[in-house]
């Protein structure tokens, strides 16, 4: 699940600005203050992931892309080529598929990875200047890694690209912490399993001295003098204190440390690393693929869904989710009958008055079908089109389905409560709540009070906890947008003052 997310420089974000996310995170603010920048971002780091292209941000839509940023100067806030563009993004790694039993157990919890690009001239790309590790619970920088420049091509096991060979960057490990706080469960592991591990690294130390032809030049040819050193180390007596001043020394003195895809730490570039000498390396690997399953979980859904036709073919693959336009949608009703009496089920919670039926067109080999609603508040029980029902329907519909299906996943929307009326855009706080227990997280960009009234209700009523719920204001200003996260408490009532009077506008107009 998203922890949190920093930007700095970021589109409408000049200084340093944080947004907690939540299981649901509203995100509300005047127009243009920068509330789609928060998901721009993300939308950013997900469509580099998806591109074919081995550049280290995808900023233009692709044909699968999510959103056209058009170039880097664009993407700066102010357009100021002088400035550097930070994003940070926190996890907590419960449940992605991560093993890493050598690091601090906190640590592995919730972990940060921040990425710091640039473009030095127009004549040159955009850089990767920096990777930044932090743990996700204090916020605190455990490690900064500097790119060096790109290496040969590698074969790489990555997403897609198993086993291909792909531009890796350099990286070497600049700054490091010292604190107890992160070297003690190591230092602890360490002496704990010393015995076993000095066995290990001599088997390793052997099997590099029988064959010690190395033929990537990036890989140090000191390794085997490394490697004997640091057993050396280990069969002697030692504190934390001088633990931490040889780890701190073997992990910064290096010449190399990492191979980097994209934004992606993947590969360790020191062979004696791979077996625990580099605690740090490892936990540069971890999140990056914190990250990067992350964004694989990560669902955006676009503002405007795709209109509705009369028939449909189906395609014949089934889809996992609606589509990013919700153009994938009629292939899952057609496919999981189970997933259309589901849908219905809410229709009629959400009292919308109308329930799905998928109808076969001709003859069954064609695969011709129609989506048709039902008015249930009819006493004929009159179906009609998809197409002919209001606008608001049809870019529901998709939204509603994806909670549904989805197990695990992150979901954002702007601002669904569009050609929706206040009764039904109340009603979807209860939807959102359905999804969370599926164990989903929505992100939601939303003008809706109608919203956020249900959320505080059914924090009163016990159903959600405050924790549940991140409400986030965004605001502009002369040094550009600000976040502020404004809290609920057991009651559901807001803790913090609400910027300018909460949706003052109802105000104003009964006066």
């Amino acid at each position: 699940m998203l922890h949190a997310l920093e930007l700095e420089n970021f589109k409408a974000f000049g200084k340093r600005a944080r947004i907690p996310f939540a299981p649901i995170t509203l995100i509300f603010g005047e127009n243009s203050a920068g509330k789609s920048t928060i998901l721009h971002a993300l939308y950013l780091l997900k469509q580099t992931l998806k591109s074919h292209e081995i550049e280290v941000l995808s900023l233009q839509r692709s044909e699968n892309g999510i959103v056209d940023l058009g170039n880097f100067q664009e993407l700066l806030f102010n357009h100021d080529p002088e400035r550097t563009l930070a994003i940070r993004v926190e996890i907590a790694t419960d449940g992605l598929d991560i093993d890493y039993p050598r690091l601090p157990k906190h640590t592995i919890n919730e972990i940060g990875i921040e990425l710091s690009f640039s473009r030095p001239s127009l004549k040159e790309k955009i850089h990767l200047d920096q990777i930044g590790i932090f743990d996700g619970k204090s916020s605190k920088c455990i490690a900064k890694f500097k790119m060096l420049g790109q290496m040969t091509s590698m074969s790489v096991n990555f997403a897609e690209y198993s086993h291909s060979s792909v531009p890796l960057t350099a990286a070497k490990c600049v700054w490091l912490t010292q604190e107890h706080e992160y070297w003690e469960p190591l230092f602890r592991y360490t002496k704990e399993e010393k015995e076993v591990t000095i066995q290990f690294l001599e088997y390793r130390a052997q099997n590099l001295l029988r064959d010690n032809d190395q033929k990537d030049p990036h890989f140090p040819n000191d390794s085997l003098y490394d490697l004997k050193d640091y057993i050396d180390f280990l069969k002697k007596d030692f504190d934390l204190e001088t633990y931490i001043s040889k780890m701190y020394k073997e992990e910064t003195d290096r010449d190399l440390s990492l191979g980097v895809y994209k934004f992606f730490p993947i590969f360790n570039l020191f062979p004696s690393t791979l077996y625990g000498v580099s605690p740090t390396n490892n936990l540069a690997i971890l999140a990056g693929e914190s990250l990067k399953q992350t964004l694989e979980q990560f669902f955006p859904m676009n503002p405007v869904r795709r209109q509705p036709e009369r028939s449909y073919i189906f395609s014949g693959t089934v889809p996992e989710n609606v589509g990013y336009k919700g153009d994938l949608l009629p292939d899952m009703l057609f496919h999981d009958s189970d997933l259309v009496e589901d849908t219905n089920k809410w229709l009629k919670q959400l009292d919308i008055g109308y329930e799905l039926e998928v109808n076969p067109l001709g003859d069954p080999s064609r695969e011709l079908f129609e989506i048709r609603l039902v008015d249930t508040r009819r006493k004929g029980m009159v179906d009609v089109a998809l197409s002919d029902v209001g606008f608001g329907i049809s870019q529901l519909l998709p939204f509603i389905v994806q909670c549904l299906v989805s197990k695990g996943r992150i979901i954002s929307i702007e601002q669904p409560e569009v050609h929706v009326h206040p009764r039904l855009q109340a009603d979807l706080g209860d939807l959102l709540v359905e999804s969370i227990s599926r164990g989903n997280q929505l992100i939601v960009e939303t003008h809706s009070e109608h919203l956020i009234l249900r959320l505080q209700r059914l924090v009163y009523n016990g159903e959600i906890k405050p924790e549940d719920v991140s409400v986030i204001y965004v605001s502009r200003g002369p040094e550009g947008a600000k976040a502020e996260r404004l809290h609920l408490d057991e009651e559901g009532d807001f803790i913090d003052e609400w910027p300018n009077g909460f949706f003052l506008e109802r105000l104003r107009e009964l006066r």
